[in-house]
């Protein structure tokens, strides 16, 4: 504090200052060092607070360092004040972050001084836009209009899919194939498909506009498909030629590596030796090999079963055989350790009750191939429901023989006796098995409905049925599987290490919904906050980052400058699914704003329709 003196004595200073200035005028030297004085003088005033007779120092209010930005034209927008997680798994922090056209100009710490557009983002997170692992949203983009197929995904954060999964490429095809309508019918019954190769698509679909960004797998299925149809027997040395050669095109047009599907036609044929010879095309191209394998619960049909020993289970847990699901598992990592081949397994469900307990041993597996140098990761969702088709029920022998199976007494009593006993001893059946969507005019009054309901309902025996529907379905009714997981699975799956998040989720035209459609992300960011299972920064990671690294995604799964502005920002205080058992396709709470390729395509959770502003990634 100032006394009265002091005060009295700067008064008279500053009036001798003045005094001398002007007195002032023979020496240029003597004035600017008086000059310099001076200004010092009168710069340390406004720290001084005068009340009175008395002088204080003045409260300053510490300012942050403004960021300047050298501005170059075009559309600026400003996220200001928020906690940016920036997909890394480094620690967050808070921050602005700069969006110029399409780019990310600047992220600081400090206060960026643009013009433009600014969002205030206190109290949000600003985290990299979501990046769905696993997905078949090829087939979707395609379609004009439908935006309720599409949108869904931008409401819950998504900002790129990964399609072509599980063998069912879009792409890739023998010209003028014969086998077209086999192709067609796989995700989404109809899907007109105008084009034979990868680039042929990407060049369709950019012609009329993305809702998301993508990158696509060549599928090994769909590609096998428009060569021979579903046959089952091994391929000749002509056809393997012919498949590698499309499956090899495809990837140089862009394609991120292959897909499997090998619990469906045409994958469930393939043999080991036809797997191998994908595996070292895919490794030689450096890309990345998916796989749906062939089992993923303990007892599976298609594998050799005892009743025996499946009796001799129940009483003493897998002591009567190897789980199918971890035979299933060994194959996988096996091409992967003789090829060296990238692997992912999609997926990855325990499905059962009595397959629950095998998820420490499979796990197992994947860490000791880590450990051996096999680079191997997988993909899970937050749910404990999958989708699929209700063919994914039935073995390799008797799809060999379909249509002509469906007719046949004695391929019906055999496969009745195994899908009974993997009813009684797995934890797994009618019940768990929901159509979602029947493709069957006369079917799909049944939308909604579990297998045993329907049974009941049409007074029909519950094997009777499920064989009915997949008949008349073609093998591509759209079933929701429940018991493919619980939460303690969910959790520890989350906490993993090689796990990335994602959906597999199929959107329903008509009928009931995924539930992983609208709320998957947005639960399992509920799970990190509530359950505190993983970190928010580890959370945004496996959604973001790692699958962009996984996929080797250049440009985008990170916020940094110069990469791509897709964006998502959210509530992590009240982010959340709001589906429930029985409401599937409800809006998620807690997202706020979502930019692809620097346009705002969602804000305060509503959906504008109009804008495209997705991009084809290779």
């Amino acid at each position: 504090m100032k006394t009265n003196d002091q005060v009295q004595n700067i008064k008279e200073r500053i009036k001798e200052g003045f005094e001398t200035l002007l007195s002032i005028s023979s020496s240029r030297r003597k004035f600017l060092t008086f000059a310099g004085k001076t200004i010092a003088l009168f710069s340390a005033l406004p720290f001084l607070k005068f009340t009175g007779n008395h002088a204080n120092a003045a409260t300053v209010s510490p300012k942050a360092p403004k960021t300047m930005v050298n501005l170059k034209g075009g559309n600026y927008i400003l996220l200001k004040n928020g906690f940016i997680v920036d997909g890394s798994g480094k620690k967050g922090f808070n921050g602005s972050l700069l969006i110029h056209d399409d780019r990310i100009e600047k992220i600081s710490t400090s206060e960026i001084n643009a013009a433009g557009r600014i969002i205030d983002c206190a109290g949000l997170v600003i985290m990299p836009g979501i990046i769905d692992a696993h997905s078949h949203m090829d087939w979707y983009m395609p379609i004009q209009g439908h935006n309720e197929l599409k949108l869904p995904f931008t409401g819950q954060g998504v900002t790129t899919f990964v399609a072509g999964q599980c063998g069912y490429g879009v792409a890739g095809f023998r010209k003028n194939t014969t086998f077209i309508n086999k192709i067609s019918r796989g995700i989404i019954n109809p899907l007109p498909i105008e084009w034979d190769t990868m680039g042929q698509y990407f060049d369709h679909v950019k012609r009329n506009g993305m809702t998301h960004n993508m990158m696509t797998l060549a599928g090994h299925g769909t590609t096998r498909t428009s060569i021979r149809g579903f046959n089952a027997t091994p391929m000749n040395r002509d056809e393997m030629k012919e498949m590698l050669a499309l499956l090899e095109r495809s990837m140089d047009e862009g394609a991120a590596g292959v897909s499997l599907g090998l619990q469906y036609e045409p994958g469930i044929f393939s043999t080991g030796d036809e797997l191998r010879e994908i595996a070292k095309l895919v490794k030689r191209k450096n890309k990345l090999l998916t796989v749906h394998l062939r089992a993923y619960s303990a007892l599976s049909p298609g594998y050799p079963m005892s009743t025996p020993k499946i009796l001799l289970d129940y009483v003493s847990p897998f002591d009567g055989y190897e789980p199918h699901n971890l035979l299933a598992m060994d194959e996988m990592l096996n091409v992967a350790r003789d090829t060296g081949v990238r692997l992912q397994i999609s997926h990855l469900i325990f499905v059962g009750t009595r397959t629950f307990k095998t998820c420490e041993d499979g796990l197992k597996r994947i860490d000791r191939a880590i450990k051996q140098g096999v680079d191997v990761k997988f993909d899970t969702y937050s749910y404990h429901c999958g989708q699929s088709i209700i063919n994914v029920i039935l073995p390799a022998w008797f799809l060999a023989k379909v249509p002509g199976a469906y007719n046949d007494k004695k391929m019906l009593s055999k496969l009745k006796s195994e899908l009974g006993l993997i009813q009684r001893f797995l934890g797994f059946g009618t019940k768990d098995i929901q159509i979602t969507y029947a493709n069957s005019e006369e079917l799909n009054q049944y939308n909604g409905m579990f297998l045993d309901q329907i049974a009941q309902k049409r007074s029909m025996d519950w094997f009777d049925n499920a064989m009915d529907i997949a008949q008349k379905s073609k093998g591509v009714a759209n079933v929701l599987n429940h018991s493919y997981s619980n939460l303690p699975i969910i959790e520890t799956l989350m906490r993993h290490p090689a796990s990335l998040f994602m959906t597999d989720a199929l959107p329903a035209p008509r009928g009931v919904q995924n539930p992983a459609v609208y709320g998957n992300f947005p639960r399992f960011l509920q799970f990190a906050r509530e359950k505190k299972i993983i970190s928010l920064e580890e959370a945004i990671y496996k959604m973001s980052g790692a699958t962009a690294e996984r996929y080797s995604i250049k440009n985008r799964g990170f916020l940094k400058e110069g990469l791509a502005a897709d964006i998502t920002v959210f509530d992590w205080k009240n982010i959340r699914d709001n589906n429930t058992l029985i409401e599937t396709s409800k809006t998620p709470t807690g997202i706020e704003a979502v930019f692809i390729n620097g346009k705002q395509v969602l804000s305060k959770g509503k959906v504008d329709a109009a804008i495209k502003a997705g991009k084809i990634i290779v």
